[in-house]
């Protein structure tokens, strides 16, 4: 199979996929509450702690204004604040609520449940190669240029 045939097979099953893993859950981000910027913006805020807004935008790869945006929707639904610096009233951080960090637990625990009802179908031998491969491919796209 040629590159352009392997491109068009993945990006054909890639949707099929994403579809199949959904059947496994139901959560802010499935029912459509939140959206995938939106969740990654909470991972990182779980992963990091509190940040300043051009970290989480430098993070997300997208502007400071929809970094802004992002937080704003993010802040309605009461899964994040804003807080003033105690020392410096220039800086605000940006932090989950205890609402934001249930939904990011609820969250990875049907994500982390599905992945082994799926991939405990497959055998260790071809889920070690398929994680090698990811793992390849992640390290490609992290050293890609920012597109601009």
């Amino acid at each position: 199979m040629d590159i352009q045939e392997f491109a068009g097979k993945v990006i054909e099953l890639f949707p099929q996929i994403i579809r199949g893993f959904k059947q496994y859950e139901n959560n802010y981000l499935t029912r459509g509450e939140i959206t995938l910027p939106q969740f990654w913006a909470l991972g990182y805020l779980d992963h990091n702690g509190r940040c300043k807004m051009h970290n989480l935008a430098n993070h997300l790869k997208i502007s400071p204004s929809a970094t802004t945006g992002l937080i704003d929707r993010l802040i309605l639904q009461g899964l994040v604040a804003r807080k003033a610096d105690l020392h410096d009233r220039r800086i605000v951080w940006i932090e989950l609520t205890a609402k934001g960090r249930g939904i990011i637990k609820s969250i990875s625990k049907q994500k982390n449940e599905a992945l082994i009802k799926v991939f405990g179908k497959i055998s260790a031998k071809d889920r070690e190669h398929y994680l090698n491969i990811l793992e390849q491919v992640a390290k490609i796209t992290a050293s890609l240029p920012d597109k601009k």
